[in-house]
């Protein structure tokens, strides 16, 4: 298997080479300027009128991932084999195993606890699950130690658990009920959404583990350009067409469609550009998914994305309510990352991670949330030497193009380990461990190493692509998990991993000289 098809971040990949319409006089010098994506300039002062019209970096990554029907995740498109591929899979199933064996640990001090009774239900509560191979791989596991473990929890466990996969793609919770119809009323596939789950799932009624994995770094992200001195600029897209893109296309939408389309791109010319007149058509949000799914059903669709083209438009990010408090509250890690570098630069901000790990917290009444996925803590997610943005999929190139073919590709980012774990501590989760993905080995029988015989790996290259996996699970030190209990659950509880990593900012690490330029970023940053 090719290395670009691995999900997670194999290479330091570099974005788009546009030459970007960077002012270094109001900008100062930026370490990943090249990620600025063909910048247009609108009128001085339109900032409302941008956010009106136009998605933001965020609005434009949920659409062409989540939007009904035509998004990448949305629509079914996604392939969890050919696309990218993830450890449950790969290494399937042990991977799931290794899961199971954690959750029966908590399971069993829970009991011992009396914070689950014998006539609760245990409910394991996965989000986004894709196609289900992990619920698969974990409930086979439970069944099987609960035949023929001398231990008899084993079969208490699974009487009183119930595994329910929460998604917001009706086309993928149809495959998960599909995948994993033989386990009867023990599994479910229930409408949630990870970033809202209070919206469908009362609060406080789960007791058990809510699990994911790879699900936060799918999450759509706020693109923000944090100068040297701690000035923010959020990004929003321009979609366009040119001239002769817009004259072949146009013949297949709808007149309604046409209008919508012609009508949009006069208001953008008005409102943002001054009038200005070229070939170019310009698409707001609303003409842009008017325009996608117009085209969906179309034999060409795919081919037909290769003609939008894109610019990006940079605002204020105070201007964004919800943007800038985020930075009021974690004005301390960031100024340290940026004074530490002493140069600004391109950045993800993924609000979304902060939202699921609060409502994960407000659902359980007692448990644990398993989040395994890749990223890091705050000085591992920061440094802009290299991009931490990244894009999968058939028609996904080899530098990472969220422009390219959208809704035809998936884009991640990595997840902020650190800004998680300051959000659940909110809402009562208290982290119980962090660190490299290997530690869900720690204290299983499951030996990685040995070929799993219900994999029938019998060809060279099969065996070869396992023992890649495998080793990628010891040493890929990207893939972290981390352990975040509910408070009042198990007072006695502890995560077997060894080598846990550090979540805090190590402030004091810094320079002397250093600290100053600091706290002038941090004040900034907090809008004094």
């Amino acid at each position: 298997m090719a290395l670009n098809m691995v999900r997670p971040a194999a290479a330091l990949l570099i974005l788009w080479t546009a030459v970007p319409a960077v002012s270094q006089n109001s900008r100062g010098p930026l370490i990943n300027a090249t990620q600025i994506h063909r910048e247009l300039r609108v009128t001085p002062g339109t900032e409302a009128a941008v956010q009106e019209l136009l998605p933001s970096f965020l609005d434009y990554q949920d659409i062409v991932l989540f939007y009904p029907k035509i998004g990448y995740y949305s629509s079914g498109r996604v392939s969890f084999s050919s696309d990218y591929r993830t450890f449950p899979i790969a290494l399937g199933p042990y991977f799931g195993q290794m899961i199971a064996e954690q959750i029966f640990h908590m399971w069993d001090g829970m009991r011992a606890a009396k914070t689950l009774a014998p006539a609760d239900t245990f409910t394991v509560a996965e989000f986004g699950a894709g196609d289900g191979a992990m619920a698969e791989s974990i409930l086979d596991y439970i069944d099987a130690q609960s035949r023929s473990n001398a231990d008899p929890r084993w079969r208490q466990f699974s009487d009183q658990l119930v595994y329910a996969c929460y998604d917001r793609s009706p086309a993928l919770s149809a495959a998960q009920l599909k995948r994993n119809a033989r386990f009867g009323k023990r599994f479910a596939a229930r409408e949630g959404d990870a970033t809202d789950p209070v919206s469908t799932i009362p609060a406080e009624s789960l007791k058990g583990v809510i699990l994911s994995n790879e699900l936060p770094d799918a999450f759509s992200v706020h693109k923000v350009i944090l100068s040297e001195s701690g000035a923010m600029e959020a990004a929003f897209v321009a979609p366009v067409l040119a001239q002769s893109a817009w004259d072949k296309l146009e013949k297949a939408v709808p007149a309604a469609t046409r209008d919508l389309i012609k009508k949009d791109d006069q208001t953008i010319r008005t409102k943002l550009l001054a009038g200005k007149k070229d070939s170019t058509v310009y698409l707001t949000r609303k003409s842009f998914i008017g325009l996608l799914e117009a085209l969906a059903p179309t034999p060409e669709y795919n081919a037909d994305m290769d003609l939008l083209q894109f610019h990006e438009v940079y605002i204020p990010a105070s201007t964004l309510p919800e943007l800038a408090d985020h930075f009021k509250r974690f004005a301390q890690p960031y100024a340290y990352e940026i004074a530490k570098a002493a140069r600004g630069g391109v950045t993800y901000v993924n609000l979304g991670e902060g939202k699921f790990i609060q409502g994960m917290g407000r659902i359980l009444k007692s448990g644990y949330v398993m989040t395994i996925d890749y990223g890091n803590n705050w000085d591992g997610i920061m440094p802009t030497e290299f991009d931490h943005l990244r894009t999968f999929g058939p028609s996904a190139e080899t530098k990472a193009d969220p422009y390219h073919w959208p809704t035809l590709n998936d884009i991640t980012t990595d997840v902020n380990f650190s800004h998680l774990a300051e959000e659940g501590r909110a809402v009562g989760l208290r982290p119980m461990f962090y660190g490299q993905q290997q530690a869900l080995q720690a204290g299983t029988p499951i030996m990685v190493d040995e070929l799993p015989p219900s994999r029938n790996l019998t060809t060279d290259d099969d065996i070869a692509d396992y023992r890649m996996w495998a080793d990628y699970f010891r040493t890929w030190a990207a893939f972290k998990v981390m352990v975040q209990q509910k408070e009042g659950t198990d007072a006695t509880y502890t995560y077997p991993g060894t080598n846990p990593e550090p979540l805090a900012v190590q402030a004091d690490d810094l320079a002397p000289q250093l600290r100053p330029r600091a706290a002038a970023i941090e004040n900034r940053l907090r809008g004094n």
